[in-house]
């Protein structure tokens, strides 16, 4: 540079101004000079047809291996398909033996009131209809209410492309869980309920209220959504003090915060059916006052094994 030339702006970045102003290597240049001196293209690179073919089959087997690993292979589906067929011929396998036994039930009781009637044991009758009533043997009508849960309204919502799917917890936020059906019914019996069904299923001192996987169950018969919570109790108290008390607070957390929707409605009739599971199977002689025959009553009622 000779003195007093104004020295460039970029007279410091020298391998950056050679990169942007000769790009190609110096020898490269010179070969692809000589290869247009003799009429020859300056590339070399080859780009026939044959390349061209084969990098489009190479992408389409590609496709083809991610739309294969994506979709489940058709003897799973076959052995789950197997598997559902199965499960709904045992469940109505299983609801066909329930209604049996629970006409076999009324020939039962209808035989044992006439046997007691004969005997002129009429309180001994009404002893054991207080007592099935009690177990949750036997149908129950009176005034209540039918509280009905349903999970929150869906919304699909915008995920952040870097956003772990492992700790995307808000659409279950909005499920109806086994626990909410637990902590309901516990608030409806705390209020004075005197009987408790759940989609038609009766709530006795030995049901139960679980849950497997997402499905919930009661006595491990699932339910379907929505959730229809049959209670029978004082009609004018029961809602009220189902709203003052821990459980109702719950319900309304419930609705206010993960917006469950919930509906509460007073009757002045509901009938909440019997548990055909439950049977006697310890009773206790007492002798009849007209025949003095032993006669069995039932003094414990238990769920058959």
């Amino acid at each position: 540079m000779s003195p007093g030339a104004p020295e460039r702006p970029d007279a410091s970045m020298t391998l950056i101004t050679e990169m942007m102003e000769r790009p190609l290597d110096p020898g490269y240049a010179a070969a692809a000079g000589r290869r247009q001196e003799l009429g020859q293209s300056a590339a070399t690179g080859l780009r026939s047809p044959l390349l061209i073919t084969v990098a489009i089959l190479i992408g389409a087997l590609l496709s083809v291996s991610a739309l294969a690993l994506r979709a489940p292979t058709s003897a799973n589906n076959k052995v789950k398909l197997g598997l559902v067929s199965r499960i709904e011929t045992a469940r109505a396998h299983a609801d066909a033996q329930t209604r049996v036994i629970a006409g076999l039930r009324a020939q039962i009781d209808r035989a044992q009131s006439e046997a007691l009637s004969l005997q002129n044991q009429t309180g001994l009758t009404a002893e054991l209809a207080r007592l099935e009533l009690a177990a949750g043997t036997v149908p129950a009508t009176g005034p209540g209410l039918v509280l009905t849960i349903d999970d929150a309204e869906s919304k699909p919502e915008p995920v952040a492309p870097d956003a772990n799917p492992q700790n995307a917890t808000g659409p279950d936020q909005g499920k109806v869980l086994a626990k909410d059906l637990q902590i309901i019914v516990n608030g409806l019996w705390d209020a004075g309920a005197e009987a408790i069904s759940i989609n038609g299923h009766r709530l006795t001192s030995r049901a139960a209220i679980r849950s497997a996987g997402a499905a919930i169950l009661v006595d491990y018969r699932p339910l379907t959504r929505p959730y229809v919570i049959t209670a029978i109790g004082d009609g004018a108290n029961l809602g009220v003090e189902f709203a003052d008390n821990s459980g109702g607070s719950y319900l309304q957390s419930l609705t206010n915060n993960y917006k469950i929707r919930a509906d509460i409605q007073s009757r002045k009739s509901v009938t909440i059916p019997g548990e055909p599971t439950l049977s006697v199977l310890r009773a206790r002689p007492v002798s009849s006052a007209v025949t003095n025959t032993p006669m069995t009553t039932p003094q414990q009622t238990e769920s058959s094994p």
